[in-house]
């Protein structure tokens, strides 16, 4: 049966590429009819500040295309998505509305209305009249919702099959408001075997000792912590992602491509970040890490995977805990955790295609 996933698969993150990617192959792994819906709405490409992400554009010309080129080469490379592109909830309710087939939304924040996804009802599957619906590893993101967000998300949500939440902390807040049943499941890129991601990743070309830097904005945190991984632990800082130089390094690379994010992630003998995603793949890779959080309406996702594996100690969130950086990270418990949350999510997401479908 043909299974259609709307997610953000489209923008220059490395993370939203990667959890599309991830879910789309798991699908078409497991014998369904994949594609990625290719709903690309304006707002994404204006940014939150039209001017200030043209100035960036036009500063950092030769990056910004090499970026751009990179990201789409992956996307032609490895995703099948839908025949048309589309701009509008409107387009989508042309194509869509009368199809009879098996529609997900899953991952990325798109049930955060702190984004302007999360206010985007084409998130919520409300294109769609006849298919079956579903929510795989969607993301609300934050602890704070009100009453009134959550009888909304509720309401427009009330004819899914199942949801299945990224966030743990969430599921208990939408179960009270909604009808339909509501778990706790793995990000989509803990759906495939991570010697997957391994294969696709591009080895950089550095050959000392190195800590990368994604994604965190300058602080005194971010400096503090740099200065410990540079001077005391005696690595190479080399800082990815974004045009604006955020802190010391030996290397600053602007126009990487997805494959080559990967490449300095699986490769890095230390990943600090401010990032969900770069967090999760340090788990997967069984990486030394540490995680500053990127800003209180979008913690909870970062703070809520670290609780779930029991390792709350890896998030720096002041100068006084940047001690912790030295501290080594032991694995042994956590990859018992993180395998039976990966095959856990695994069985749920396909006992549910299969219970309500046919492929």
């Amino acid at each position: 049966m043909k299974c259609s996933i709307i997610t953000i698969h489209h923008i220059h993150n490395f993370g939203s590429v990667f959890q599309a990617y991830s879910l789309y192959h798991f699908l078409k792994k497991n014998g369904y009819d994949a594609e990625l819906i290719d709903y690309r709405p304006a707002y994404f490409d204006a940014g939150k500040n039209k001017v200030k992400t043209l100035l960036g554009k036009i500063l950092h010309l030769k990056s910004y295309y090499s970026r751009k080129k990179k990201f789409e080469n992956f996307i032609k490379t490895y995703d099948q998505l839908s025949d048309a592109t589309y701009k509008s909830l409107k387009g989508l309710e042309k194509a869509y509305y009368n199809k009879n087939q098996i529609f997900i939304v899953g991952g990325d924040q798109l049930w955060n209305n702190y984004h302007i996804c999360g206010k985007d009802d084409a998130y919520k599957l409300n294109f769609v009249h006849n298919g079956m619906k579903i929510s795989y590893g969607t993301s609300m993101g934050r602890d704070d919702f009100t009453e009134e967000e959550l009888q909304e998300i509720a309401y427009k949500t009330k004819d899914f099959k199942s949801i299945m939440l990224r966030e743990k902390i969430t599921v208990p807040m939408l179960e009270k408001y909604s009808k339909v049943p509501v778990s706790h499941v793995i990000d989509p890129v803990g759906l495939l075997d991570v010697e997957e991601f391994k294969r696709i990743a591009k080895k950089p070309m550095i050959d000392k000792p190195y800590a990368v830097m994604y994604l965190a904005d300058s602080s005194e945190i971010l400096d503090g912590a740099i200065d410990i991984l540079s001077k005391k632990l005696g690595l190479k800082i080399v800082h990815i992602c974004g045009f604006k130089k955020k802190c010391y390094c030996d290397k600053f690379e602007k126009g990487l491509g997805p494959e080559e994010i990967l490449g300095y992630i699986l490769h890095a003998d230390f990943v600090l970040s401010a990032s969900f995603h770069a967090t999760m793949f340090s788990l997967l890779f069984n990486k030394q890490f540490a995680t500053l959080l990127p800003g209180t309406k979008t913690n909870a996702r970062i703070e809520d995977i670290l609780k779930f594996v029991g390792f709350e100690n890896r998030i720096i969130r002041s100068v006084d805990e940047l001690g912790q950086i030295e501290l080594p990270v032991e694995y042994d418990k956590v990859n018992g955790i993180m395998e039976e949350f990966k095959r856990n999510s695994a069985k749920a997401l396909l006992e549910i295609l299969e219970a309500n479908c046919k492929r």
